[in-house]
């Protein structure tokens, strides 16, 4: 958690170079003070401090990002209720691709509660397939060395646009059945990354490429997981 706050501490230290300018109207000036002291609070483990200062800097901007990323580190220490608040926020509103975004989807991640995208999960109804939309399907099962594989029930699964492609702002999230089978339906055509993990040391890292209307089978194994195969080391 430390590292978010070097993270916003250098967002608000650029923040504050940006509106340094002999022009800049007084209300920036009192934002850049308010979220100065709301960062150094942070720094120094003030959580509850911290959290009244970000709540007074966003007072004359609510939808300053920088600001709104750091009051969801700061309730991390004091209210995850309202942190899962926040960072889902944080992770909707924020530049795609941008620090803020990536910390905000890597904390939910680790909390286990990243925004489900709507009707992608196996317990849901499936919605009427559009025409060119592609299907993923397949079935996780797993073991160690020597041991005989078995299903890996309730497993989150993300299905991500590979960056710099067509398909780079699309997301999709599901848990698998009892039994380890999964089903991504309706997934326009193109690449994308096959996920169990999306923050830390995942068990699969795989690169997919979806034709139009394909109904594409693959299945999670020893035998494809990071160990042996891994589609984009490093990421």
């Amino acid at each position: 958690m430390r590292t978010l706050a070097v993270v916003l501490l250098g967002l608000l230290v650029l923040a504050g170079a940006a509106c340094q300018s002999p022009t800049a109207p007084p209300p920036a000036r009192v934002e850049l003070d308010a979220a100065g002291r709301a960062g150094a609070a942070l720094e120094a483990g003030r959580y509850a401090e911290a959290v009244g200062l970000f709540r007074e800097a966003l007072a004359p901007a609510p939808a300053n990002v920088a600001l709104r990323y750091g009051l969801a580190v700061a309730l991390s220490y004091t209210d995850r209720g309202a942190a899962i608040r926040e960072f889902q926020w944080v992770m909707v509103n924020a530049r795609p691709g941008s620090q803020e975004q990536a910390e905000a989807q890597a904390w939910l991640s680790r909390a286990g509660a990243l925004p489900a995208a709507p009707a992608t999960s196996s317990e849901s109804a499936e919605p009427e397939r559009r025409g060119g939309r592609a299907v993923l399907r397949g079935r996780a099962l797993f073991a160690d060395a020597g041991a005989q594989p078995e299903p890996m029930p309730r497993l989150q699964l993300f299905l991500v646009g590979e960056p710099g492609s067509p398909t780079k702002d699309a997301r999709y999230n599901l848990r698998t059945s009892e039994d380890g089978s999964f089903k991504f339906p309706n997934v326009p055509a193109g690449s994308y990354m096959l996920t169990n993990r999306l923050a830390g040391q995942p068990i699969w890292r795989l690169r997919v490429e979806l034709k139009s209307a394909e109904e594409k089978q693959l299945d999670l194994n020893s035998g494809n997981s990071v160990t042996v195969r891994d589609d984009y080391p490093g990421r």
